[in-house]
């Protein structure tokens, strides 16, 4: 039902808690831009915190939808599709643009063949715009020249279009992840769910005004 995906293209069984070890280069540690008025961050454990309550009450969220609903929502019945992709040579300003145009939080990424490799958040994305997407012109014609070939993380963790939503919720909740992509057993891209995906299925469902 779950698979990760190197960046070579190599599918392999998904593990729990094994995934999370990514092969991505972590960033130093910068001071955080604040908004005037605002109090400063606690520690910075508490992005992480936060984001885990979120996705933890999400995923009560679908175990109290799927006691509920009629029938077995599956990734198919709900993925975004088609999916907007780039190629591993694409430049930090192409993914720049979608990200900030097209307000994509997660892109997938596929090597010349097709095949999916990895996948590109706006996290992932700023680590390569920190302190240039603030320079205008100048600062779009340098991200031009950069690829995004070495902030793409990888391996990405995928699932079949048969897997079911509570299944999906479950391992974006563990994996602390935001998206997952959906392929086919031919390894070839279907669609895409985000946590947005699962929590318009859960608001759209006829009883949510009464689960408050």
């Amino acid at each position: 039902m779950f698979a990760v995906v190197d960046v070579g293209g190599f599918r392999s069984p998904y593990v729990a808690g094994v995934f999370r070890d990514r092969k991505v280069t972590k960033v130093l540690k910068t001071p955080a831009i604040q908004s005037v008025g605002y109090e400063s961050q606690a520690p910075e454990q508490q992005p992480h915190q936060e984001s885990s309550s979120f996705q933890t009450r999400l995923y009560e969220q679908v175990q109290a939808f799927s006691q509920v609903s009629p029938s077995t929502l599956l990734a198919r019945d709900i993925m975004s599709t088609p999916v907007l992709t780039l190629p591993l040579s694409a430049s930090l300003a192409q993914a720049w643009d979608l990200v900030k145009n097209k307000r994509f939080r997660h892109i997938p990424i596929q090597a010349q063949t097709g095949t999916l490799v990895g996948i590109l958040s706006d996290r992932d994305l700023s680590r390569g715009t920190v302190g240039s997407d603030f320079t205008g012109t100048k600062g779009l014609a340098d991200l031009a020249k950069i690829t995004i070939e070495s902030y793409v993380s990888h391996p990405v963790l995928v699932a079949a279009p048969d897997a079911t939503l509570l299944a999906i919720a479950r391992v974006l909740l563990e994996e602390r992840i935001g998206a997952i992509p959906i392929v086919s057993q031919e390894k070839g891209l279907l669609g895409m769910i985000t946590r947005t995906d699962i929590l318009r299925v859960i608001v759209s469902h006829p009883n949510f005004e009464q689960w408050g």
